[in-house]
């Protein structure tokens, strides 16, 4: 792969418009190819392409190839990107704030999220990968918040598993992970978060208990927050 990566990466600059249209190019080949037509696209470039510029361009639509790669649950892809962008990008945010962290969240890849937590670790120090993990976007969304609202039980699950803190955070809408999870009917997803050892007072914004008592059966709800406040003070 380096090999083939190298072969193709020319020196010199890149005109705005061209280097929009490559990034866009491979965009879309990660959304609908696998690694080997990826590094086949690469290859097939004008050669005056300026690869370095393309693997850091931020302005597509979605942010970078990195952003794209994590949506797309592109593992193999965003594996290979990691080993050819700046340091910097694995924290770059796109015009939503989302960082490829938040992308992963949201599509539920949960291997790539190990990859870039990883990978997060390796370039920083132990406060640097926290600070990663606790990145919010344009809505006040951490990566648990987006995993939590798209349910997506694994990447919950690994999420918390990595720091606990984001769990009490409220979004710009005020709400707490615990809270949204409470507006939803995934059991898994409940069962995950509040069988932890929390600590309620540290809840941030609207109490999960506003989000239980608006329901029809709020009365599984209000016992998943009892047990809660169980589980912290047993």
């Amino acid at each position: 792969m380096n090999n083939a990566l190298a072969a193709a990466q020319a020196t010199g600059g890149q005109d705005p418009a061209e280097k929009y249209a490559a990034a866009r190019k491979l965009a879309d080949v990660i959304e609908r190819a696998n690694v080997e037509e990826f590094i086949s696209a690469i290859k097939g470039l004008p050669n005056q392409t300026d690869l370095s510029a393309i693997f850091n361009f931020l302005g597509l639509w979605r942010g970078s190839l990195l952003h794209i790669a994590a949506a797309a649950n592109k593992d193999d892809i965003l594996r290979l990107l990691l080993d050819h962008v700046s340091d910097d990008l694995i924290a770059a945010q796109n015009e939503w704030g989302d960082t490829p962290l938040h992308m992963a969240a949201k599509a539920g890849g949960s291997r790539a999220a190990t990859i870039l937590i990883r990978q997060a670790r390796d370039l920083a120090n132990v406060a640097g990968n926290i600070r990663f993990l606790r990145m919010k976007n344009k809505h006040g969304n951490t990566a648990l918040h987006e995993a939590v609202l798209n349910g997506h039980f694994d990447m919950v699950r690994l999420l918390l598993r990595k720091d606990l803190e984001p769990v009490y955070w409220k979004n710009l809408a005020g709400k707490s992970p615990l809270h949204l999870a409470l507006d939803t009917d995934n059991s898994a997803i409940h069962e995950v978060l509040f069988s932890r050892s929390l600590e309620p007072w540290r809840i941030e914004g609207m109490p999960p208990v506003h989000g239980a008592v608006v329901r029809d059966n709020y009365g599984t709800y209000l016992n998943l927050l009892v047990r809660t406040i169980y589980v912290c003070e047993k």
